[in-house]
């Protein structure tokens, strides 16, 4: 009976730590990694992540992680090689370099069901003036808010100006 009970709080200790999630940034000496549908180098590329990016993820068993972009569990993208992530601390963000918040961005891709660009506005709302627009599969980082607007930002963290959340996973 003790062996039974032992081995049932171990499996259950391995599932509860398999899903824990983490804040990391990619680390690919090719400059980007694959995120792919499933747990292999098989299944289809579904996007690509550029070496310091940053992106939440779920270490699985087998060398892959579920990888999600934005508010943890919320943007669901698909499978990187574990390999190819750094844990980071995301209220330090000291990390490579990087000197702000690791907590204070997210990131994601620019969507859109019906036109192949979205609108960059002055302000947090359809009536501030478009400053610029920005293509769809376009990478954004952004800061999270509570309103359905969000402040956006390059590659190079520069500041661009206002997008609607909807419009980024």
């Amino acid at each position: 009976m003790k062996k039974i009970l032992f081995t049932l709080v171990a499996l259950l200790s391995t599932i509860a730590v398999s899903a824990q999630q983490y804040y990391g940034r990619v680390q690919d000496p090719d400059g980007y990694t694959n995120i792919r549908r499933g747990p292999g180098v098989n299944y289809p590329i579904v996007r690509r992540y550029q070496s310091g990016d940053y992106l939440y993820y779920t270490p699985q068993s087998n060398g892959w992680s579920k990888v999600y972009s934005g508010d943890r569990n919320s943007t669901y993208m698909g499978y990187m090689a574990t390999s190819r992530i750094r844990r980071v601390n995301p209220n330090s963000g000291s990390d490579y370099g990087y000197s702000a918040p690791a907590s204070e961005f997210r990131s994601g891709y620019i969507v859109d069901p019906v036109d192949n660009y979205v609108n960059v506005r002055r302000g947090p709302g359809m009536d501030y003036a478009i400053v610029s627009r920005l293509n769809v599969g376009t990478f954004v980082y952004y800061k999270p808010s509570s309103s359905g607007w969000v402040k956006t930002y390059n590659r190079n963290k520069t500041y661009l100006g206002y997008v609607a959340k909807s419009r980024i996973n």
